[in-house]
């Protein structure tokens, strides 16, 4: 029985967790200009591109964003909460293959985007500790399976013992 609460309490946590689960990829960096100079107090623009299976595979979703940057070229945008240009954040397949995000950016504020380079996301804490608590959920389950299998195997030999019993009672 206690391992009932123990399965109920960890599904509900998973329940609660993806629940949780932000619709946005945080993205800080520091801007430079090609000189490596900063670009500080400045207003910049960015795309995000997120590609399938490969850094160059077919782009799922893809949006823009405005940033200012701070005194030390610093900015930070939530990729999910742009411009979408193209597909939705929260219908990208996640589960089905790698994935990609691609970052392009202009200095100048405009559309004139050059490529910093893609990279493979990878996982977060939220999708981490969800897969943790699916395999314990899982195993929980696999062993409740067990012991009420156990539980029916000994009805089955007491009943057997009962029915032994009653019949060298008559």
């Amino acid at each position: 029985m206690k391992k009932v609460y123990v399965l109920a309490i960890m599904l509900f946590a998973m329940l609660n967790l993806k629940a949780q689960v932000p619709q946005a990829i945080p993205y800080q960096a520091v801007a430079r200009d090609n000189s490596d100079n900063l670009i500080a107090n400045q207003n910049i623009s960015l795309r995000f591109s997120i590609h399938d299976v490969t850094s160059g595979g077919t782009i799922v979703y893809q949006e823009t964003q405005s940033a200012t940057t701070n005194a030390l070229g610093l900015f930070s945008v939530n990729i999910g909460q742009g411009t979408p240009v193209l597909g939705t954040f929260s219908n990208i397949s996640w589960g089905n293959g790698a994935k990609f995000n691609q970052v392009e950016f202009d200095p100048t504020g405009g559309n004139n985007f050059t490529d910093m380079g893609t990279q493979q996301l990878m996982s977060v804490p939220y999708a981490y500790m969800l897969h943790i608590v699916m395999t314990l959920a899982q195993q929980g389950l696999r062993e409740q399976q067990v012991q009420m299998g156990l539980m029916e195997i000994m009805v089955q030999q007491a009943q057997q013992v009962l029915m032994a019993l009653t019949e060298q009672m008559e």
